[in-house]
């Protein structure tokens, strides 16, 4: 059966070699796409037209949403569908579903970029929804779903795409949707889908965790498998050694013989050097440990490769005795190898100088083996081990030696730099040995080290254009930033008030990290939210904006932002904070009891009637929430401070009702409530006298909210009283804090100079250590600050 990929194809996905497709003939899967748009520098970010944030959230009901991105293609269709499912209602029509379908995997031909699990989910429900509603479909639909085109469209774009881990699952469950339909008989006999089709999902299936599955399917199509270059048993040991399953891998390489296929020295170091430029350590020991046909040892060039990324990975254990295997004299092939073990035993840049002379004098086709590679693979350690000094040492022994810099060199020079956070160095080399649009393909992970360094540096707005001059390069070729990089460019963007470049940053590539990576960037947001410093407008703005990008936040990170606001004394704020989470359809993500008693505390402290009246009645009709003592405390202290003590007393009684009854807290702020109570003083001394009868603890912060009440009524004897029996009722005498909240309770400049008056002759000492608390004037009156007994929930 004709293929629709070509051949060139796969070997450049099979060898991680870019795809250009301008010369693809032959087939409309690998069509021409226009180039993505050149997205405008950071520094004109805050000229572009404002959008809503975050289309991928599709809340597109009206027409005039913001534009679709390219990743966004086929979203929105898909999510109707998903949400018609819910609610059962009518699905869009099946040619709409159809084109958005196709849509999502055309748009992505070029620039795959990543799929989260929110696609994949989509993809997933769309793909079901359509075959079973496949026998009414008319040929064009059918086309555009289920032909040999479309089919294997998909399993390129899943194979080029970087499948995020928690949607590992349920991509490849529609990548095997796809490969199934391929393996039906469209016309040519069952199970005659192409040999480039194959390669593709064993590719997919080997790197996302599902080697044994890929090669189970090179068994079953052995025959079309036969011959291929290179192998895929190749990928499937790769598979294996992502997930360091030892066992399988030798097994794998037992029984190649059975198809034609060896795992000869040459297939060990094709493998070795895919995993050493993907970075994975163990898989590299994997391979280099798994037995060779013939019993041959690893070759020189493999065992090098694996003696120097055990270097970099400082692990020189594993690395001793395959560097011991190596030949006993140096040979032109492992002198370079030879000075970088050296490195790593200790030696300096001197040490490695006496070497190279030596050589030099002795065996002089050593140093004639030598090049600059050998001496950026000695600056390379030096980064990886965190010492500066020897890097720039590294860079001036090789000029002396008479090797020039290169490329690569120059940009280890500048890897120093950034991880010893050097910002002049750092500015030095880019202007004169760096170009930034050399900072993206491989150098992708050293451009992303150098703007987390010069965003997080205190030069940041000073260094603004030269950042934004770093990241044009990137834009234009649409990279992947790492969720650091990210981060801290949205929290610099945050402090520098560009809030539409926020959006631009992050719109087209929020969707593209996990979970963590997502926290990563949420934090930036929350820390500006938080921050006392800014202005509430500009904090306000940013909410708006975090609500939308982070659905997914829980609610103890929305319970802080909440108090934040309370904090700011915008309590008219938090109470929408909390009312957003009051609104949510995931019942996880409504308040729980914790976040109910932190809200009406707050309006407590705020005296925030208003909003009391609102989450009261919200209480009341959540079912999912019940009103425990805590919550009810904080009721109590709300409406007391609301000046509505009345209020406070009926809920007292239905704490009194509750099976979890009365706290020491709720004690005390029932005492706070008779403080303002028409019979409050009346009140407060019968529940002296039940506190004393049953026994409770008569604590000092009890018993000082109980003078409180009493001085708040004007009781101005009885409150005296009390003070002089504090020591017998407690255990503890009264001291200047006890003075000071009589003082602060008491209503009216004549009560307070009566409790000043009365202080200075009882008690003197007391009253001359609260002197010398500062004093502010109220509309009741001057108040010592400082001087509180928290009655808080």
């Amino acid at each position: 059966m004709q293929s629709h990929l070509s051949r060139r194809v796969f070997r450049a996905i099979l060898n991680n070699e870019p795809l250009h497709f301008s010369r693809c003939r032959r087939t409309q899967l690998l069509h021409t796409i226009s180039p993505a748009r050149v997205r405008p520098s950071l520094l004109n970010l805050n000229n572009v037209s404002r959008r809503t944030l975050f289309a991928f959230n599709l809340d597109l009901s009206s027409g005039a949403g913001p534009a679709v991105l390219p990743t966004e293609r086929g979203l929105k269709p898909m999510s109707d569908l998903k949400r018609s499912l819910q609610d059962r209602s009518r699905p869009p029509p099946n040619f709409t579903l159809a084109k958005a379908f196709q849509s999502f995997f055309t748009t992505r031909v070029e620039a795959p970029g990543s799929i989260n699990l929110f696609e994949a989910r989509l993809l997933s429900i769309t793909w079901k929804h359509m075959k079973a509603q496949q026998a009414e479909l008319d040929d064009k639909e059918w086309d555009t779903m289920f032909s040999i085109e479309s089919l294997e469209r998909m399993l390129y774009v899943f194979s080029e795409s970087e499948i995020l881990p928690e949607a590992r699952d349920t991509t490849l469950k529609v990548a095997r949707f796809a490969y199934n339909e391929l393996c039906t008989d469209h016309g040519f006999g069952a199970n005659s889908i192409s040999r480039p089709a194959l390669l593709i999902y064993i590719n997919l299936l080997s790197i996302n965790g599902c080697p044994e599955e890929a090669r189970h399917t090179i068994i079953r199509f052995g025959g079309q498998m036969r011959g291929a270059k290179p192998s895929p048993w190749l990928t499937v040991l790769k598979g294996f050694a992502l997930k360091d399953d030892r066992r399988q891998m030798r097994k794998v390489t037992q029984e190649l013989g059975e198809y034609g296929v060896k795992f000869d020295q040459e297939s060990q170091k094709e493998l070795i050097d895919i995993l050493v430029a993907q970075g994975l350590f163990k898989a590299v020991q994997t391979v280099y440990e798994c037995p060779i046909v013939g019993q041959h040892e690893p070759a020189v060039a493999a065992k090098v490769a694996a003696i120097k990324f055990a270097i970099l990975k400082s692990d020189l254990k594993w690395a001793k005795p395959v560097f011991e295997s190596l030949p006993h004299n140096t040979t032109p092939e492992t002198a370079g190898i030879t000075l970088l073990w050296e490195a790593a035993q200790g030696n300096d840049a001197t040490s490695l100088a006496d070497i190279i002379k030596l050589w030099s004098s002795t065996s002089p086709q050593l140093k004639e083996a030598l090049k600059i590679t050998d001496f950026n693979s000695l600056i390379e350690y030096a980064n990886a081990v965190q010492c500066p000094e020897l890097a720039m040492d590294v860079q001036m022994l090789a000029e002396k030696s008479g090797f020039i810099p290169n490329e690569q060199t120059y940009l280890l020079q500048l890897e120093s730099a950034v991880k010893s956070g050097d910002v002049t160095r750092t500015l030095g080399i880019l202007e004169h040995h760096v170009d930034p649009s050399t900072l993206t393909g491989d150098n992708l992970p050293l451009a992303n080290q150098l703007i987390v360094m010069l965003c997080s540096s205190p030069q940041r707005d000073t260094l603004f254009e030269k950042i934004s001059a770093l990241l044009d390069p990137l834009f234009q070729e649409n990279v992947r930033l790492e969720p650091r990089t990210v981060a801290e460019l949205t929290r610099m963007l945050l402090y520098r008030h560009e809030f539409d470049a926020v959006s631009e940053l992050l719109r087209p590539r929020l969707g593209t990290y996990d979970s963590e990576g997502k926290t990563l960037i949420r934090t930036a947001f929350t820390d500006f939210v938080m921050d006392p410093s800014q202005e509430d407008d500009h904090v306000w703005e940013i909410y708006e904006l975090f609500k939308m990008a982070f659905p997914e936040a829980g609610v103890s990170i929305r319970t802080e932002i909440m108090s934040s606001f309370f904090e700011r004394n915008r309590s008219d704020l938090a109470a929408l904070v909390f009312g957003h989470m009051r609104q949510a359809e995931d019942l996880t993500r409504r308040p729980k009891p914790d976040t109910y008693a932190r809200c009406l505390q707050g309006i407590a402290r705020a005296a925030d009637a208003t909003n009391l009246e609102l989450v009261h009645n919200m209480l009341k009709l959540d079912l999912e929430v019940e009103a425990n003592t805590r919550i009810m405390n904080g009721l109590m202290l709300a409406y007391t401070e609301c000046e509505m003590p009345e209020k406070s007393m009926e809920i007292f009684k239905e704490i009194l009702r509750s099976d979890e009854g009365p706290s020491h807290k709720t004690l005390a702020i029932f005492f706070k409530a008779c403080g303002r109570h028409s019979d409050g003083a009346h009140e407060a001394i019968k529940m002296l006298k039940k506190i004393k009868k049953l026994d409770i603890d008569l604590d000092r912060r009890l018993y000082s909210s109980y003078i409180e009440a009493l001085a708040a009524q004007c009781e101005f004897d009885l409150a005296t009283e009390a003070i002089d029996k504090m020591q017998a009722e407690t255990g503890v005498p009264p001291t200047s804090t006890t003075i000071g909240l009589f003082y602060n309770a008491s209503p009216f400049n004549y009560w307070k100079d009566k409790v000043e008056q009365w202080a200075l002759e009882k008690y003197p000492d007391l009253w001359a250590h609260l002197s010398e608390t500062n004093l502010t004037v109220h509309d009741e009156g001057p108040k010592f600050d400082g001087i509180v007994n928290e009655t808080w929930v």
